[in-house]
């Protein structure tokens, strides 16, 4: 795959602080993360991973970075290892090849080439080392991530959702071409986050023949219309109920709705958390000046790793 990545999405990933909100859980330390490696077809691939002392089973929340990051980036920017050590679940996140996943795109990134990688079967054999070695709950896998790594949490759902309890994508669209063939074999309990405001991954999806960098992009869905999609296969009825959360943080310039459709499948939920005005960073982020001009405002009224884990607890029943 080739190197070339766009200086956009490089500042967005590689430059954002972690440095959030003092009332938000602290965000976790790469450093004290376990790496692993394992063989795969692609050659020898990486995960960290954070296990829980004791015999389990434990949840495992599997954390998918987005383009141009690794999995210590994105360690970094949540507070899932935090919660993980305190809520006893595990937390593994893997390394895409070259910072990027084959999410079923191809090639959304000016210079390079669709990506060939088996990520479907890496991220499976991840899931299945961790359920081995660290008494992970195989009836409890969970699946998120931003951006390249919403597309992706779509793609593993669609093609392996018989591994997850529940997934979320956030600031992320499914892409239309995706969604006849989707098939996750089971209901799957769904959360989506985006931001109105996200320069990057459009609100309200993307037409056939955009072009962006030079490079013509797929066909998305809108947010709505991914949330609705995966709410739908999770068995949630039509229905809808939506309320504004606190707005603990004006300064931010933005706000959130969460809408919510329950009863689904097996008694479970899906949330559709709205940031208005949010850009392409999760919520509970600080970010400068100019790295807020070129991808929107970062929300500071809800912490995303706490939004996650409340709601992949939730099913646990």
């Amino acid at each position: 795959m080739a190197a070339a990545r766009s200086w956009l999405l490089v500042l967005v990933f590689l430059l954002l602080p972690a440095a959030a909100r003092a009332d938000f859980p602290d965000k976790g330390d790469a450093g004290a993360a376990t790496l692993r490696q394992m063989k795969t077809a692609d050659g020898t691939r990486d995960y960290l991973v954070q296990p829980i002392a004791g015999n389990g089973p434990f949840p495992v929340v599997v954390l998918l970075h987005g383009g141009t990051q690794d999995a210590r980036q994105i360690w970094r920017q949540t507070s899932l290892p935090t919660l993980g050590r305190s809520e006893h679940f595990i937390v593994a996140a893997p390394d895409g090849i070259d910072r990027h996943w084959n999410d079923g795109r191809g090639s959304t990134i000016a210079g390079d080439a669709p990506s060939s990688a088996d990520d479907i079967g890496f991220i499976s054999s991840v899931i299945a080392d961790v359920i081995a070695r660290d008494h992970g709950d195989r009836n409890a896998v969970f699946i998120a991530g931003p951006s390249n790594g919403g597309f992706m949490a779509m793609h593993f759902a669609c093609t392996a959702g018989r591994l997850l309890r529940a997934g979320a994508n956030m600031i992320s669209d499914l892409p239309a071409d995706q969604a006849a063939g989707c098939k996750p074999g089971k209901a799957l309990p769904w959360l989506s986050l985006n931001g109105t405001a996200d320069p990057i991954v459009p609100f309200e999806g993307q037409p056939a023949g955009t072009t962006k960098r030079g490079q013509v992009q797929p066909a998305l869905y809108s947010a709505a219309e991914t949330f609705a999609f995966f709410a739908d296969k999770a068995g949630c009825p039509r229905t809808e109920t939506s309320e504004r959360l606190p707005d603990l943080d004006r300064r931010d310039g933005s706000w959130v709705e969460l809408r919510r459709r329950a009863p689904c499948a097996g008694g479970d939920q899906s949330l559709f958390y709205i940031v208005h005005d949010g850009g392409h960073i999760t919520p509970g982020l600080r970010v400068g000046p100019l790295i807020g001009r070129i991808v929107g405002g970062a929300n500071q009224d809800i912490d995303t790793g706490t939004v996650l884990w409340n709601f992949f607890r939730s099913t646990l029943h």
